[in-house]
């Protein structure tokens, strides 16, 4: 059986984590059909755990296009938020 300390510890973890119910990720379109992101280059997330916000699901896109997810917290569902566009380059320059 845990001792007090080591359950007061979990129990103040579980407050943060409660506390912060979702996390930025940014990820890439690797799939259209069925759709599927990469994220931070280390896994796969198919469209069973994707959630597609009105503002991502409205816009045309492509493979390769880079977006940003809010991670839900337990990290099995992710909402899309958006495409992030490119950066602005100085036509004067």
């Amino acid at each position: 059986m845990p001792n007090m300390l080591e359950m007061i510890k979990k129990a103040a973890l579980d407050a943060v984590d409660a506390s912060a119910p979702f996390a930025s990720v940014f990820g890439e379109i690797a799939s259209k059909k069925p759709l599927s992101i990469k994220i931070e280059q280390k896994f796969l997330v198919d469209e069973d755990f994707l959630i597609l916000s009105e503002t991502f699901a409205r816009s045309t896109c492509k493979i390769g296009d880079k977006v940003i997810l809010l991670q839900m917290q337990g990290g099995q569902k992710f909402i899309i938020m958006d495409k992030i566009g490119d950066t602005l380059h100085d036509t004067n320059n």
